[in-house]
């Protein structure tokens, strides 16, 4: 039996306290950029206030730094964060790209409806059977 697909929100950034604070920096630079970071935290640390209150399909994410990641994860997402991905029983989907993250503009709820239509569509497509054919 297939166990429930899950769900990563991937930050293009490591989760020390040290990577953190050089993200920082190099943002402050114009160095780098993260538009998982934006949605999230922007420049606040403790994550804006509408992440934070997350619910839905947004509170079932796993958010994660890339070096947080499984390894079966990671070399399938690998350069190409940030990213939101689905797990089915290890076979990993990219469901979000990081241009859609950057369309989103830092806005959270843009982001919520965004996740909600994809995770829509993936449940509205038909499963595959085990020949890799859909069934009917």
């Amino acid at each position: 039996m297939a166990s429930e697909p899950t769900l990563y929100a991937i930050y293009d950034a490591d989760g020390s306290l040290m990577a953190e604070v050089r993200y920082l920096f190099d943002k402050c630079l114009g160095i780098t950029g993260c538009a998982l970071c934006d949605l999230s935290h922007g420049w606040n640390p403790l994550g804006r206030s509408d992440w934070r209150r997350r619910k839905g399909v947004a509170a079932s994410l796993n958010w994660l730094h890339r070096d947080e990641l499984p390894s079966h994860v990671e070399a399938q997402v690998g350069g190409q964060l940030p990213c939101v991905a689905v797990d089915r029983n290890g076979a990993i989907e990219i469901v979000i790209g990081r241009e859609a993250l950057r369309g989103c503009e830092g806005d959270f709820s843009v982001f919520e409806h965004l996740l909600e239509q994809t995770m829509w569509a993936l449940h509205a497509r038909p499963a595959a059977d085990t020949d890799g054919e859909p069934t009917a």
